[in-house]
């Protein structure tokens, strides 16, 4: 029993019932997890099956310190004891702490995204000017090229037309 030594039956039974009122209360911060995020299906499959390891895993490590995992009659009702009993008294005010604590962390997040953007928007306006009249110089010379060499370009369009017809010429049905 990893150091535990031998425990009496009641010391297993509560073990037990702490397993069914973890599993509870894991249950619910996923779900309010997954309330909160707005999960698609496949995110909830996924979610689903790592919390059915995660309690699996957690199932084990409980009943292995109660009774080595040998199956035993309380074991099932032990678990699902401590789960009504979670589920009954203890859910609601889990379920409110979850809420106002996504809801904090969703708070902080956007003050934070908002600090951050503050330096970005106070650069931006200091480029603007120098972008204004980047983009204007920009126009300026492509207007010029246009006008000296904008035939030019033209005929070679007509040209780099002509050598694609040639070499790729349009299928016929026949």
């Amino acid at each position: 029993l990893r150091g535990w030594g031998a425990i009496s039956e009641f010391t297993a039974l509560l073990w037990i019932v702490l397993a069914g009122a973890t599993i509870g209360f894991i249950f619910d911060f996923y779900r309010s997890l997954r309330k909160w995020l707005g999960w698609g299906r496949l995110l909830t499959v996924i979610g689903d099956l790592v919390f059915s390891g995660i309690t699996l895993f957690l199932c084990v490590e409980f009943f292995l310190r109660a009774n080595e995992l040998e199956f035993r009659f309380y074991t099932l009702w032990g678990s699902l004891l401590g789960l009504l009993v979670y589920m009954r008294f203890f859910s609601p005010l889990f379920l409110k702490i979850f809420r106002r604590l996504f809801y904090l962390l969703s708070n902080t997040w956007r003050l934070l995204l908002s600090v951050i953007h503050i330096p970005v928007k106070i650069l931006t306006l200091i480029m603007r000017p120098f972008y204004r009249i980047l983009q204007w110089f920009s126009l300026l010379v492509f207007r010029i090229f246009e006008a000296l060499f904008g035939d030019s370009l033209q005929k070679a369009r007509g040209k780099i037309r002509e050598v694609w017809k040639y070499f790729f010429p349009p299928r016929t049905n026949r």
